[in-house]
């Protein structure tokens, strides 16, 4: 978990300057998550289907269904296209994002839903972008003219969209699909993925978006119906490191509400998945924000690597349960109390060192200022805490840890809320 230290960086974070290919925007970031899924996915299943290894449906479907939620949250991208990312549209995203949440927690609870509803939205979202990339009169006809990345753009898109029908079709009729196919074709679904994921990436470089912040506010300013134009039309102003904090948010607060019957014996949990998920998020933070528990930083190949293998091992764990549950619990402990601690250095540090030397011209932090303060400071306790309970089980009571979940994650959901409205360097 990452907690935004300085607002100085919110700008730069949430519209990173592409002058170098490790810039990576978070669409390039999330397809290449969504291609190392389907790259272990593939690898894996050769060995699933011979029962050499436990398998996981609920909880690798549920981690492709919050992945998709990520991007309508962030980015305004669906199954079906990119559309402006209104209320309606982030309230649908977290409501997906919870489901998929709750496949990953509680193995069998939602099961034959969330791989029918990945199923559909698969093979009728690439169904859709698919006759739209072939009929529309826009950009394609022209990039398919354009000789260089362009043309390699077309051709990427339309061969994601053909093989996201096809591994749909795998999930609703697998009795179809020969296992040795199944698995071959997601190994096919990793390339092209990968391949999109380069072309996006070029582009970007190339092509650099402009701000088109205006439209939709000139658009929308001779509606009406006051509450549709807040629903449909208007543009939610969430930045992409805000978005993160909500989401992890609601994980938090899902997944203390889910410990209740489940340490009454009512429903398994899954602490594999659970660990997975969340590292997969982290991987993404890292991977498109640069952020790391020890602060945010300029991205590197090391840099990258480090994300990459962190979400390689969420995804493998939300997969094949049981095989990482030690080391993952060890290395995901020792991730928070980092970050905690290095988030209560970067406040107390100026503080000791003020008091030491008081300046002449002492400048007293106004009341909301001072809230935010306070806020950030328990968060960062109390993620010491939850890296502590995950470094040495059993050494906090469990009512303690649930207890730690739940304010952890409404304290996050507040902070997301202040964190845009209080200019502060906290």
């Amino acid at each position: 978990m990452s907690i935004p230290i300085t607002d100085n960086n919110r700008n730069s974070l949430t519209n990173p300057v592409l002058d170098n290919p490790f810039e990576l925007t978070l669409g390039t970031v999330i397809l290449v998550v969504f291609g190392m899924f389907m790259l272990l996915f593939g690898l894996l299943r050769f060995r699933i289907q011979t029962g050499e290894l436990p398998y996981n449906p609920d909880s690798a479907y549920g981690l492709l269904l919050v992945l998709c939620s990520i991007q309508m949250i962030t980015l305004g991208k669906t199954p079906f296209g990119t559309f402006h990312r209104n209320w309606i549209l982030i309230i649908l995203g977290f409501s997906t994002a919870i489901l998929g949440t709750g496949a990953c927690f509680i193995p069998g609870f939602l099961a034959g839903i969330i791989p029918e509803l990945v199923g559909i939205l698969m093979i009728t979202g690439g169904f859709v972008l698919f006759l739209h990339l072939l009929f529309s009169k826009g950009r394609t006809q022209e990039w398919i003219r354009v000789p260089g990345i362009l043309q390699h753009l077309t051709f990427a898109c339309g061969f994601v969209y053909l093989t996201e029908i096809l591994f749909g079709l795998v999930i609703l009729f697998p009795w179809f699909f020969s296992g040795v196919s199944a698995s071959l074709l997601s190994l096919v679904f990793s390339v092209s993925l990968f391949y999109l994921a380069w072309c996006i990436q070029k582009v970007s470089l190339v092509y650099p978006q402009k701000e088109t912040a205006d439209q939709t506010n000139s658009s929308v300013s001779h509606s009406k119906n006051r509450l549709f134009q807040v629903l449909f039309l208007e543009e939610v102003p969430l930045s992409i490191p805000v978005s993160f904090l909500l989401l992890l948010g609601v994980i938090f607060t899902e997944c203390a509400v889910l410990l209740i019957p489940v340490s009454q014996g009512l429903y398994p949990f899954s602490r594999d998945s659970q660990f997975g998920l969340l590292m997969v998020i982290m991987a993404i933070q890292v991977l498109a924000l640069g952020k790391t528990p020890l602060g945010v930083y300029k991205r590197s190949w090391i840099l990258i690597l480090i994300g990459l293998v962190v979400v390689s091992l969420g995804i493998y764990s939300c997969i094949i349960p049981g095989l990482l549950t030690g080391w993952m619990f060890f290395s995901l402990g020792i991730w928070n109390v980092i970050t905690g601690s290095t988030g209560l250095g970067k406040i107390l540090h100026p503080v000791v060192r003020t008091i030491q030397s008081p300046p002449d011209d002492l400048v007293f932090p106004s009341p909301a200022k001072k809230k935010l303060l306070r806020m950030v400071i328990i968060l960062h306790l109390l993620t010491i805490l939850f890296g502590i309970n995950l470094i040495i089980p059993g050494f906090i009571p469990g009512e303690i840890v649930l207890g730690n979940l739940f304010i952890l994650g409404i304290l996050l959901i507040l902070l997301a809320g202040m964190v845009g409205k209080v200019p502060t360097t906290v």
